[in-house]
């Protein structure tokens, strides 16, 4: 159920124009880390981390803070349908 949950919203917030998934690509291309090594940094399954970066997930407001710190960036950046 929560699966369902989680991808109506992701779905709900690229139709608002957000793009987090993509976003959360880029910032970590952009480190040129793997998603082995974030997942690692940050505790979380590299499945977990992967569903993020292809949305089929939404990361929580925790882990969005613990992404953003770990990016160096801030969430707004991260959400942003404006990435740069």
């Amino acid at each position: 159920m929560r699966e369902v949950v989680d991808k109506k919203i992701n779905q709900l917030m690229n139709e608002s124009g957000f793009n987090i998934a993509s976003n959360l690509k880029v910032l970590r291309k952009n480190k040129n880390v793997t998603q082995k090594e974030v997942a690692s940094c940050l505790n979380i399954d590299v499945t977990t981390l992967s569903h993020y970066e292809t949305g089929i997930r939404m990361p929580d407001i925790d882990t969005l803070i613990a992404l953003a710190k770990y990016y160096d960036t801030d969430i707004n950046r991260i959400i942003s349908n404006n990435f740069d």
